[in-house]
Parts: structure tokens; C-alpha cells; sequence
């Protein structure tokens, strides 16, 4: 038997399948028994972004083209630091299978080894006991099977052994692997998707229902004014094309307008702009190749449709008209005189992830312009990152990831948009707020990037918590339902008593450097318990300079901030 289009479709739809159904299991083998270990949901949500753009395909015959579409679903789809590594694993995968109609099992195993190289390039600084080292063991293993072609069912029988070998070695690798008594997460979900490879391969088939979750942008500022609407139409066109000239295409087009966002994956180009001429950004497109798809929107139009309560495309002027005229590549537009007055752009845009309406009020006081809503229960993905610097009307972009677990992705976002970007690498809410504090949008990108990072390092964050699950941690025996104290991603106290496990894990963060504790309450915290606290921590500590604030985050009763 030999792999095609058609079978390797099923072979995805069954991992995504296969995952889905296990992500919980997955999400449960987080190191931290905290209710926010989203491994599982991540790798799913990222398959699931897959499976969207391979749908584009149904039917397709040839594997190169259904990898290629699993790469670039994968890679805007990817969320938190385990949805991006997938991504890279199919990324890589997707490379194998170049120039390729069908896969025979000496094909496969030279994808997987592809996908594993690719995986441990793409991460700056790679740790072993991941599921990094699950494909490189399990593609290792895949390279014995390349002298003489064997049934595909064969391979992936053994390739699974080795990756649930190698993954219940992980913890011999990961001493925290081995304190908390689980395997590595990341691992367990990949094994899963090989487990889904070999369900299609036998025959078995189930239908999903596609799981979305779209990570909601707030715009910082007011709502927009018809004369804040620079460019008249909002143009989305992909093309089809091997040129390596691409680049001068960007240049091209990037003069027609602004919130461009340019990305390349292979063959395929995606291009978002706001311009007053669609019909010229169109034409340039087609000396470069096909057009696959095309979508004008007029938002000057939808400003007032949506402001007068009008619905959308009633008339013979409707979007889809104009998406007929401009796949023919004819559209010509007469901009209004008020878009003709093009405005400058600001010199920064700084994007945010935050979840909690206190939090997000605070970033918007600190002159962020976009909040991702996200963070300890939803990792944005690479695509939300890209969204999201479309809402900035600025020369250069600042994103906030505000968590260890999303940096990969808003990386991710950087390397494939056109636009300046510049990731600073917060972990937390404390320390992106603290980041913030010392941006200057006088000062040239690279010396903010430096100041904002070096913030980074005078900050403390502690985050009280529940453990959802019987543990563990080193020395540490954590029941279910435990109030937990994790200072700097360390649980450093456990207790029954919210109070008290502040102020115990406070003492331990606390030392001579300290001058500043600042306390922001969750959903669950009444104002007045948070006040008790305070007063508490005063009575202590009289030398410190207290400050308390609503952030409104979920599962999290309280993150306070050490500086």
C-alpha cells in the first residue's frame, strides 16, 4: 500500500480525531497541577486549524499538495509553545513530501526525519524529555526501515512502540518530569496523532467536529470613525506562484497602502492590505502568478452599514460583487477626497495578551493599542498575533506575550509577517506591565527592545492558584483542591486557606532588593478580602510601598508582582 492525497487526508483527520479525544488526558499531564495545563487543547486546536485548510482540498490525489496545506494551517493556526512545535513537525513533514504523488514507507520515514530536523531548528534552545525528543527517537527509528521498502501499516506499528518507549523515558531526561510523576505532554499528544496515522491506515474513520477558538481583539482605543479609515478597501488575495522574486512584490504592494500583512508558505502567497486601489494591487499580483482567491470589502461601507444598523451586501454594490470583478483582475476604484488624505502612521503599535477585563483596562491605560484576550486558559495562536498587528496602524509593532507558553507563537508571527515586529519576552502580566513602563516611542526600535527587556529581569511574580489533581512536587504531597502558591513558575507554598498561602509564598519571593508589592485580585476575590490582604502584608512589611488592583483574571485568585 502506498500513501496518496486521498489516504493522507484520512490519516490527518483520524490524528486530529485520536487527539481531540485525548486532549484532556494530555492537558492533565501538565507539571503544575494547576487548571491551566492546555497541551492537549493547544495541539488540538492547532490540528483542527490544519484540517481547515486541508478541507480546501478534498479529494486531492497528491500528498505533496495535502502537506503542504497541513503546514500552512498548522503554522497560522499554531498555539502555545507545543501548537508551534507541531506546526514545525508538519512544516518539516510537508518539505519530505515534495514533488511527491504517494508515499511509500521508505518515503514516510525520510518525512519524519525531515519533520524532526525541522522541529529542533526552529526552537532557539531545545530541551530534551519534550516531545522534541519523542520524534527525533521515533524518526531515528524510522531511518532502519529505508533500505528496503515495507507495508506502511509495519512502520507505523513500530514507529509507535519506539515513540511510547521513548516517551516513558522522558522523565529520565526531565528530572520535573520525574518529581511530578508524568510524562512529558507534548509527547503523549504526538504519540496520539501516530495512533490516529495508524487508525486511518487500517480503515477506521471518524467524523469531528471541528473545535474553533477565536481569541477576541479589543482595540485600546475609541470606536472607529468613518474619517479614521484611511483606505477605502480591505484586500485579501492569495497566488500561486514559485518565483523567487517574491520580495519585491511585498515592496511593490506595500506602497498602495497600509495594515499589510504578507505571508509565504511554498508556492502559495497571502496578501492582506488596506488601499484605495485594489484593481493595481491585483494586476501586480498576476504578473506573479494565478490568483487562488480574492476578497474587497469597502469599509467605509461596512462602517455605515454597521452603524445605521444596515445589513451587509444588499445591494449591487455588495462585496461579493466586487470579489466577481476582481478575480478577473478589472476592479478600478475612484477613492473618496477624505482617503486621499492618507494618514501617517504613529511610530509604535504594542499588542498585548490579557485576560481579565482589570488587567485590560490597565494595559489600555498604559498606552497598549490591541489586547488579545488570552493567557493561562487560552494560548492566542500565530493568526490572532497577525490579526491583531492589522488593528495597529503603526511603522513598528510591540507584542506582549504576558506568558512562557505563548512566546513561541507571537515569535512565530514575527517571522512570517511583513510587518516590523518586535517580541519582547514577558511571562507574565507583572512583567509585561512593567515592560511598559520603560517603553519610549521616541526611542528607535532596538533600544526599546532593550530597556523593555531588561525590565523583565527586576520583576518577581507570584500566582495563587488550585491544584486540580493529586501530586507530587519534590518534596511537596498536593491533594486536589489545594491552594497553591507558585512564585517565579516554582510551587512554593500549599495550604486550604487562600490568605495564608499569599502571604507565606510572598515571605519566600520577598528579599533585601524588594521595594514594591503590587496585588491584583481575580474574579473569584471579593475587593474587601483583597483589602484584608494588603493591610496584612503592610503590617509586615511596613517599608514596602503596597499598591492593590482589580485585574479580574480567571482561576487565578490573586498575581502579585515583586519589584
Amino acid at each position: 500500500m502506498k500513501i496518496d492525497g486521498v489516504l493522507l487526508s484520512k490519516m490527518f483527520k483520524q490524528a486530529a480525531a485520536t487527539l481531540n479525544k485525548n486532549k484532556n488526558l494530555v492537558d492533565s499531564l501538565n507539571v503544575f497541577p494547576v487548571p491551566d495545563g492546555d497541551t492537549g487543547t493547544n495541539m488540538s486546536l492547532t490540528m483542527n486549524a490544519a484540517l481547515s485548510e486541508i478541507a480546501k482540498h478534498e479529494g486531492e490525489v497528491s500528498v505533496e499538495i495535502v502537506a503542504k496545506a497541513m503546514s500552512k494551517g498548522s503554522l497560522m493556526g499554531a498555539r502555545g509553545n507545543s501548537g508551534v512545535i507541531l506546526s514545525q513537525i508538519f512544516r518539516g513533514f510537508a518539505k519530505g513530501c515534495q514533488d511527491k504523488q504517494t508515499l511509500n514507507s521508505i518515503d514516510f520515514a525520510h518525512a519524519l526525519k525531515d519533520a524532526s530536523d525541522t522541529a529542533y531548528k526552529a526552537v532557539m534552545k531545545p530541551v530534551e524529555g519534550t516531545i522534541l525528543t519523542v520524534i527525533r527517537k521515533t524518526a531515528e527509528h524510522g531511518m532502519d526501515y529505508t533500505e528496503q521498502a515495507v507495508p506502511v501499516q509495519e512502520l507505523l506499528e513500530n514507529l509507535i512502540k519506539r515513540s511510547e518507549e521513548t516517551l516513558e523515558r522522558t522523565p529520565d531526561y526531565l528530572p520535573v518530569l520525574k518529581a511530578a510523576g508524568v510524562v512529558d505532554a507534548g509527547g503523549k499528544g504526538l504519540v496520539f496523532i501516530l495512533l490516529g496515522f495508524l487508525d486511518a491506515i487500517l480503515g477506521k474513520e471518524v467524523e469531528i467536529q471541528v473545535e474553533r477558538s477565536e481569541n477576541v481583539l479589543k482595540a485600546a482605543g475609541a470606536a472607529l470613525e468613518p474619517e479614521m479609515i484611511t483606505f477605502s478597501y480591505c484586500t485579501e488575495f492569495i497566488i500561486e506562484t514559485l518565483r523567487d522574486d517574491v520580495p519585491v512584490l511585498r515592496s511593490e504592494i506595500q506602497k498602495l497602502g497600509d495594515s499589510m500583512v504578507f505571508v509565504q508558505d511554498e508556492s502559495l502567497v497571502k496578501v492582506h492590505i488596506h488601499t484605495d486601489n485594489p484593481g493595481m494591487a491585483l494586476e501586480k499580483a498576476l504578473k506573479y502568478g494565478p490568483l487562488i482567491t480574492v476578497k474587497i470589502e469597502n469599509m467605509r461601507e461596512q462602517h455605515s452599514n454597521l452603524t445605521h444598523g444596515a445589513g451587509l451586501g444588499t445591494g449591487s454594490d455588495s462585496a461579493d460583487g466586487v470579489v466577481a470583478n476582481a478575480a478577473q483582475g478589472s476592479v478600478e476604484t475612484q477613492p473618496s477626497a477624505k482617503a486621499q488624505e492618507a494618514q501617517d502612521k504613529k511610530a509604535y503599535g504594542i499588542i498585548a495578551v490579557a485576560m481579565g477585563e482589570g488587567f485590560s483596562k490597565i494595559f489600555r491605560d498604559l498606552g497598549v493599542d490591541v489586547i488579545v484576550e488570552g493567557g493561562q486558559t487560552m494560548n492566542p495562536s500565530t493568526e490572532d498575533f497577525l490579526k491583531a498587528a492589522q488593528e495597529c496602524h503603526a511603522e513598528h509593532l510591540i507584542i506582549l506575550p504576558n506568558n512562557s507558553n505563548i512566546i513561541l507563537a507571537a515569535n512565530q508571527a514575527k517571522e512570517v509577517s511583513s510587518l516590523p515586529m518586535t517580541v519582547i519576552p514577558s511571562k507574565s502580566i507583572p512583567q509585561g506591565i512593567a515592560t511598559l513602563i520603560e517603553f519610549d516611542s521616541e526611542k528607535a526600535p532596538e533600544d526599546n527592545e532593550s530597556a523593555m527587556s531588561k525590565a523583565i529581569d527586576n520583576v518577581k511574580t507570584l500566582q495563587v492558584t488550585y491544584s486540580v489533581r493529586d501530586t507530587q512536587y519534590g518534596d511537596i504531597e498536593i491533594k486536589k483542591d489545594d491552594i497553591l502558591g507558585v512564585g517565579d513558575g516554582k510551587i512554593v507554598s500549599v495550604g486550604q486557606n487562600i490568605e495564608a498561602v499569599a502571604l507565606d509564598a510572598l515571605e519566600k519571593l520577598l528579599d533585601e532588593d524588594a521595594s514594591i508589592v503590587t496585588v491584583y485580585y481575580g474574579a473569584e476575590v471579593a475587593e474587601a478580602d483583597a483589602e484584608v490582604l494588603i493591610e496584612k502584608i503592610g503590617a509586615q512589611h511596613g517599608d514596602l510601598d503596597l499598591e492593590l488592583h482589580h485585574g479580574g483574571q480567571p482561576l487565578y485568585y490573586y498575581v502579585i508582582s515583586v519589584e
